[in-house]
């Protein structure tokens, strides 16, 4: 499906245990009113721990290059010819980049700590940032919304080349890259969703790549179910 432009982008942070963090105050989100914040479209109910780059929060989102989604191929030879043929594991990333991305944003998601000296401090052991992405776009002449979600991968940020201004001034815009990896839960390492299949649902969708639970919208059921689409019990 053609698709054109680049709508927004929906970032989140998960924890040790894949679980969604939602709380600012253990390292979620924080936002200035309603500015990346999410929304449910039919209920209006905010989504929690989800920040949405859009031109609204961000001065609009510019990039998300995908990369790796061919897995790698090897060829094994004998006598002469190809004996058989392998097949890897695909490693895709999404590199992702914005105008100008909230700083208490950016630097939680590429592994900074706020400190209490007005800063937001990298040590020198590992700390990676697990978490997940989907990005919007849309093909404009069957208006079909398309969202590309990845839902668990480590973010890195990109570099920084910070120069004079000249005659003209130099900007330096937000770039930050997911590495994707298969969720632990279920092993979904991404999936397409389009608006225009009758089992679309949004919160659905975000709840799904969140890891948390769902609502199944189809043939009128309503009730609650985990990742896999299994019914939760009333216990």
């Amino acid at each position: 499906m053609e698709i054109t432009g680049l709508d927004d982008i929906i970032v989140w942070m998960c924890d040790a245990d894949e679980k969604l963090k939602t709380d600012p105050d253990n390292g979620g989100f924080t936002y200035n009113g309603d500015k990346g914040k999410v929304f449910d479209p039919v209920t209006g109910e905010e989504l929690k721990g989800l920040f949405k780059i859009d031109l609204l929060s961000s001065r609009g989102a510019t990039q998300a290059n995908i990369s790796g989604l061919a897995p790698t191929v090897s060829r094994v030879y004998g006598s002469n010819a190809v004996a058989e043929v392998n097949t890897g594991t695909e490693q895709p990333t999404i590199a992702l980049a914005a105008n100008d991305i909230p700083h208490e944003i950016y630097d939680l998601l590429t592994g900074l700590q706020k400190d209490k000296f007005g800063g937001y401090a990298r040590s020198g052991k590992s700390n990676p940032i697990t978490g997940g992405v989907i990005a919007h776009s849309q093909n404009t002449r069957s208006k079909i919304d398309l969202y590309f979600g990845f839902p668990m991968g480590v973010f890195v940020p990109g570099e920084l080349n910070m120069q004079t201004d000249t005659e003209n001034p130099s900007v330096v815009h937000d770039a930050l890259t997911l590495n994707a990896q298969a969720r632990g839960t279920d092993l979904l390492l991404y999936e397409k969703f389009y608006s225009n299949e009758k089992d679309f649902n949004f919160t659905n969708m975000i709840k799904y790549l969140t890891n948390q639970t769902i609502t199944d919208s189809t043939a009128g059921n309503k009730t609650p179910t985990d990742t896999k689409g299994n019914p939760l019990s009333d216990k």
